[in-house]
């Protein structure tokens, strides 16, 4: 494959290094070769150049808690997970493209049916399937009174134990586990598994090597599923001075969904018994999010399956006080530590895999450029390239 050499206004590489120029990058083969100088000091006679004008250069994004087959435009559209698998692969197939069209070059998901996610990875990894790259947490293991359209519902240790070892035996990067609902409700933030349910499920995906992200947004859940070791908390939406307290002593990880409750046109779409609760309960989400980005708590973003929509939950992140490099970071290095790749994506560097892309405008001033995403290569291959402005 000829080496490619990738131009635009400046670089942001993922990490909280500054902005680099000249904005170049080389790419050999799948790899990022070289950065800034050193790429126009090695590109050769007859390297292909793809020029991306005044246009910023950054990693290619990572999306860290979607759902192939979850479609938000879609009526009732939790309900619409009760689909025929065929239905809810052809959305999924859609969605990977839309995903990786808006920068995704890398999705972690967090739970599907029929491990329809284990088939579109593999499809992808092969070629025949247009998308992110896919970390598959196959299904999402629910209690059965419990929160979960994703989800399957199992109950006991023993039933859980089974169902974690077949998603492990089917392909699971990861497992995934519903702790709590969504909204509070009469009665605050049940947790729906017990103490002994939760470490079964830890005990069992730790065995194999394999990470553990749970639905959880606050409550007594959030304690037991530290105390358990689970990896990395998601959403986090009531999330307590004292839960955030936990999360920084412990180390733990928490991955930020803010489009939920945050963009009216998502809510509307809710079944109608969901609707004002998520509008009623918005304000006190902000100020606990805004609590965890400013006390310094690790977290990383994903859209839950607001798909094409990454770079609008930067912005919500910028709305609760994150810098809009911490926000970048969020979708890029931060979030392959996340994924367990931090030593392969996120980084535009020197032998890491060619995931970049570029938007209009500089992020560091005005993070809604990330909602202009213009060029996109993945490991190596141009999937994107435009120099109109969108």
């Amino acid at each position: 494959m000829k080496a490619l050499l990738i131009e635009g206004a400046a670089v942001i590489d993922g990490t909280e290094n500054p902005p680099v120029t000249p904005g170049a990058v080389l790419v050999q083969g799948d790899r990022i070769e070289a950065v800034g100088e050193a790429a126009l000091n090695l590109a050769g006679e007859g390297v292909e150049r793809l020029d991306c004008g005044l246009q910023t250069l950054l990693p290619g994004l990572i999306d860290c808690h979607n759902h192939l087959s979850l479609d938000p435009t879609l009526d009732n559209y939790l309900h619409r997970m009760t689909d025929p698998v065929s239905e809810l692969t052809i959305r999924a197939v859609r969605s990977m493209e839309v995903d990786l069209k808006s920068g995704v070059t890398t999705s972690r998901c967090m739970g599907d049916k029929e491990y329809l996610d284990v088939h579109c990875r593999q499809a992808q990894a092969e070629g025949t399937l247009p998308g992110p790259k896919i970390l598959a947490a196959t299904r999402g293991l629910r209690a059965m009174h419990g929160h979960g359209f994703v989800g399957y519902p199992f109950g006991g240790v023993e039933n859980i134990r089974q169902a974690v070892r077949e998603n492990l035996s089917a392909g699971a990067d990861l497992i995934k586990v519903y702790l709590t609902g969504t909204l509070k409700g009469p009665k605050g933030l049940p947790e729906f598994y017990s103490r002994e349910e939760v470490q079964v499920v830890v005990d069992e995906a730790h065995r194999a090597g394999v990470p553990v992200g749970t639905h959880c947004i606050g409550g007594p859940a959030l304690r037991t599923a530290v105390e358990a070791g689970i990896d990395v908390i998601e959403h986090g939406y009531f999330i307590t001075d004292d839960d955030i307290e936990l999360l920084l002593k412990s180390g733990r990880r928490l991955v930020m969904t803010p489009s939920i409750f945050f963009t009216d046109e998502r809510i509307r779409t809710l079944p109608a018994n969901l609707v004002d609760g998520h509008f009623q309960q918005r304000e006190e989400v902000r100020q606990r999010l805004t609590a965890a980005v400013k006390a310094g708590v690790k977290y990383a973003a994903g859209t839950d399956a607001m798909h094409g929509g990454l770079g609008k939950e930067l912005q919500y992140l910028t709305d609760f006080g994150a810098s809009p490099l911490d926000a970048l970071m969020a979708a890029t290095a931060r979030a392959a530590e996340v994924c367990g790749l931090a030593d392969k994506i996120g980084i535009i560097a020197p032998g890491y895999q060619a995931d970049i892309i570029s938007v209009d405008g500089n992020p560091m001033e005005d993070i809604r450029a990330m909602q202009r995403v213009l060029t996109v290569v993945q490991g190596g291959r141009v999937i994107k390239h435009s120099t109109d402005k969108p």
